[in-house]
């Protein structure tokens, strides 16, 4: 499968990302919890990330430059995983006020894989499958009231899960 699209032209499934994303924004927009400017700028951020190709440019999207590393934060998977396609992780915290998880994929075609946007009150808990091309670094970027933090772990890949 052929996940790179002509330039300028969005994927299906990063188009039903975007729009689950705009439609949890907007609930929180109408909820009054988030500022309309704030949600829009949000979803400008995730289009730019998952549009990027590679992973700095990913990465300057979601504004992960000032991302530390916290204790408080947990990305868990597998060590090594036989077959890409369905490599299992779960990032949960303990960090206060957590409001959006993103994970990425250092070595994936598009690296930006997920990212959920938790209502206020929600449990940052996060379980889910990636794809993943080749062996990489996996990383979950974490925006939470007191910053942006960071947990990261490698995954050794014996079958690519992604053809670029």
């Amino acid at each position: 499968m052929d996940l790179a699209s002509p330039k300028g032209v969005m994927a299906p499934s990063r188009r039903r990302a975007l729009r689950a994303g705009a439609r949890t924004l907007g609930l929180f927009v109408l909820a009054g919890v988030l500022p309309e400017a704030q949600a829009q700028a949000q979803l400008d951020a995730w289009a730019a990330a998952f549009d990027s190709r590679d992973f700095a440019s990913a990465w300057r999207a979601l504004d992960g430059e000032g991302a530390a590393a916290d204790p408080r934060l947990r990305l868990d998977g597998p060590d090594v995983a036989e077959n890409g396609a369905l490599v299992p992780f779960t990032v949960s915290s303990t960090l206060p006020g957590v409001s959006q998880v993103a994970l990425l994929v250092e070595h994936n075609p598009i690296p930006l894989t997920a990212v959920f946007a938790l209502a206020p009150g929600t449990e940052p808990f996060v379980a889910t499958r990636l794809k993943m091309a080749e062996s990489s670094t996996v990383h979950a970027l974490v925006r939470a009231q007191d910053g942006l933090f960071l947990a990261r772990r490698e995954v050794r890949v014996i079958q690519g899960g992604c053809v670029a």
